[in-house]
């Protein structure tokens, strides 16, 4: 299991590293949420890389969940405030932020590991914005982003339950160690999954630049 979950973990930082490459790729001639979206996985490449360096050099690296969550909810906050346009979510954005910041300045040790309450709150909150989205997709006959959008929904989902309870699953006076790994390692699968619908998005809507309209 330990095998597996270390080649998936592998996995995922290729993928996203990869399909950060292709966005870019397509990047000036496609729409302001099509670059937002760009930057997320710039991000979270430089996030993903980073952590990976850290656990060959260290044991210790659960901080860098803590970054993880605030990059990943601003810029996909920002992505889905242009698909959904309400601007609502700007300001349920800052408060959320203001609510981590408590968080970590009332308790700093907070930031050393997983934040069970941070997760649950940012995750879950993007799984009600995918959610709106395919509301709207419904509505509006709209068909660009839904693979993207399926992915987030999907990968969501799994790790907010997953990773939500970051601390129980790290007790292992209340868990194995094989479900601990066994765990982790379906929150990778999820990730390549979701890694993968990005990828189906760009090469079905976006790889190719646009013809001229014609007069």
């Amino acid at each position: 299991m330990k095998e597996l979950f270390l080649f998936l973990g592998k996995a995922g930082v290729f993928a996203v590293v990869a399909n950060t490459i292709l966005f870019f790729k397509s990047f000036t001639w496609n729409s302001r949420a099509f670059k937002i979206f760009t930057y997320y996985l710039l991000s979270i490449s430089v996030i993903q890389v980073t952590t990976y360096v850290l656990s060959e050099l260290t044991d210790y690296n659960l901080y860098m969940s803590n970054v993880y969550i605030i990059v990943q909810f601003i810029l996909l906050t920002l992505f889905y405030r242009k698909l959904l346009k309400f601007k609502a979510l700007l300001y349920i954005g800052i408060l959320v932020l203001f609510f981590l910041g408590f968080q970590y300045i009332r308790e700093p040790s907070l930031f050393l590991r997983y934040n069970s309450i941070g997760i649950a709150l940012t995750q879950g909150l993007i799984f009600f914005y995918s959610l709106l989205y395919f509301y709207s997709s419904l509505t509006k006959k709209e068909t660009e982003f839904l693979l993207i959008n399926l992915g987030v929904f999907l990968y969501m989902i799994s790790s907010t339950l997953i990773l939500a309870s970051g601390n129980l699953v790290f007790n292992f006076d209340l868990i194995s160690k094989e479900d601990y790994l066994l765990l982790l390692t379906l929150n990778n699968a999820f990730y390549i999954i979701f890694q993968l619908l990005v990828f189906a998005e760009w090469f079905k809507n976006f790889r190719k630049k646009p013809l001229p309209e014609e007069n």
